[in-house]
């Protein structure tokens, strides 16, 4: 199962600062580290990492920042799908405060830009999965992005919008929901969004948007998942954060690689309720009673969870978003 992962590979410049500096105010940065970033980048990464079939669809154009890209992308193993000169690519200064807590100013570039011509080389036969990032979107006005997605319908498309996700044109978010899209959204995005009190009622509103499967995380207390029976929390991993750089990423990308390497066939949570809540839309599992369930109903969105879980406490606890070789080989999927 291939997945197409479009959107933008840009420069991360990591900056260590003990905290944010109120308006006027000086601060010193203690550690600073420049690596290729950008969401599609770091989602590609989990999926290698998995050895899980997928291209990587971002533009790469012409001056100092598409060069590190470039670079960091051959050693990757990746070919240069779009390359275009009109400009450079973009930067994301990237504050980290000693909480592990991290703040983006981003410089756009030419993964800014949308043309139409650079999706006529795809063979669309050859993937069942697409992933797509809310940046990608949010200044869409030709609507380009949204509407090539109507097209591909039959795929598998995982939407993450991020924190721009009130920033999207309405119109355009309609569209792209029009897709039953797999959502994939942090708690205050969910809450921001959907103008709800709680992740419950947020994420059934929003499941009635995609009328589909709906991914909330919690931070450390891990995941909530709603496919349209059950509210299902499944509990995080406690760890010592260094930074939370591309930890939402991660995430989807490890919900990505679970679905191409097959892990949500046959699912079903038909008779949980009982064994965890009164409430049959609302289970609550730790982790000795999502290992019950995994045992009763296979490999699925649960197990699914609980990877993705453990893939963003390990990015967490790293500076940056790329996981080594060694740390992949501890998980078997």
């Amino acid at each position: 199962m291939k997945t197409l992962v479009l959107g933008a590979a840009i420069v991360d410049i990591i900056m260590k600062i003990p905290k944010l500096p109120k308006s006027g105010e000086d601060v010193l940065c203690t550690e600073r580290k420049l690596t290729v970033g950008g969401c599609a980048y770091n989602v590609a990464n989990i999926l290698r990492g998995f050895n899980v079939d997928h291209d990587l669809f971002v533009p790469i154009g012409s001056g100092m920042y598409a060069d590190i890209i470039r670079k960091g992308l051959n050693e990757d193993g990746y070919d240069v799908l779009i390359s275009d000169s009109e400009m450079d690519n973009g930067y994301c200064l990237c504050l980290v405060e000693d909480d592990g807590e991290r703040t983006f100013i981003t410089v756009k570039g030419i993964e800014g830009l949308h043309k139409k011509e650079w999706f006529n080389s795809l063979n669309m036969n050859e993937y069942e999965n697409i992933y797509v990032a809310g940046y990608q979107v949010c200044e869409d006005k030709d609507d380009i992005i949204a509407n090539w997605l109507i097209e591909q319908k039959d795929k598998n498309i995982f939407f993450a919008p991020g924190p721009v996700i009130n920033d999207i044109d309405k119109n355009t978010m309609k569209k792209i929901f029009s897709t039953n899209p797999i959502l994939h959204l942090n708690e205050k995005e969910a809450l921001d969004f959907t103008k709800k009190d709680n992740v419950e009622e947020s994420i059934l509103s929003l499941y009635e948007l995609t009328k589909n499967i709906v991914f909330v995380t919690v931070g450390e207390r891990g995941t909530v998942f709603y496919d349209g029976k059950e509210i299902v929390y499944i509990k995080g991993e406690t760890v010592n954060v260094v930074d939370t750089i591309g930890a939402g990423d991660s995430h989807i990308g490890a919900i990505i690689s679970a679905y191409s390497l097959g892990a949500t066939n046959g699912f079903s949570l038909v008779d949980s309720s009982k064994l965890y809540s009164k409430d049959s839309r609302n289970i609550s599992l730790d982790n000795s009673q999502a290992e019950c369930l995994e045992n009763n109903v296979g490999y699925n969105f649960v197990s699914v969870c609980k990877l993705a879980n453990k893939i963003a406490a390990e990015v967490v606890q790293i500076q940056g978003a790329k996981l080594s070789k060694e740390c992949f080989d501890k998980f078997k999927v």
